[in-house]
């Protein structure tokens, strides 16, 4: 039985903290390409999935479709990806650009930089069972609607 001192407040919070400082350590890496945390796994999701559409991708990236249009907006207007009409008229699909591949590929290096302070800060060990924690968490929580 856990420890319930280790239970108590919200569990939330302490999550959404900690995303927010490590959020600042990537965006600060990617500041010199033009590009926040959001963006470039936006990009790097593209690069390796193929074009899926506006649905698809509001899934693989965890976010609701308002939000992935506001990320989206953003490099549509500098290149680096198309919205365009998919299969039938009601449905939209997003392709990489070879601009938005240039992007990111430029970006990588800055985001391999965010990776390594990370684990630098953390230590590879606990960075692994975060990594563990985190793919354990996400499996069972987004298994069922909430509620």
């Amino acid at each position: 039985m856990p420890d319930q001192a280790t239970v108590k407040g919200c569990t939330c919070f302490r999550l959404r903290r900690t995303a927010r400082s490590m959020t600042r350590i990537y965006d600060a890496h990617l500041q010199a390409d033009g590009l926040t945390l959001t963006q470039y796994s936006l990009l790097s999701n593209l690069a390796h999935c193929g074009p899926p559409s506006i649905h698809e991708l509001a899934a693989l990236m965890g976010m609701d479709r308002t939000s992935l249009t506001r990320t989206l907006v953003p490099l549509e207007s500098r290149g680096m990806l198309l919205v365009e009409r998919g299969e039938d008229r009601r449905s939209k699909v997003v392709r990489l650009t070879p601009e938005g591949r240039r992007a990111r590929l430029m970006a990588e290096g800055h985001w391999r930089a965010a990776q390594d302070e990370v684990e630098n800060r953390l230590g590879a060990a606990e960075l692994a069972g975060l990594h563990r924690s985190l793919d354990h968490a996400f499996e069972r929580l987004s298994s069922e609607e909430p509620g």
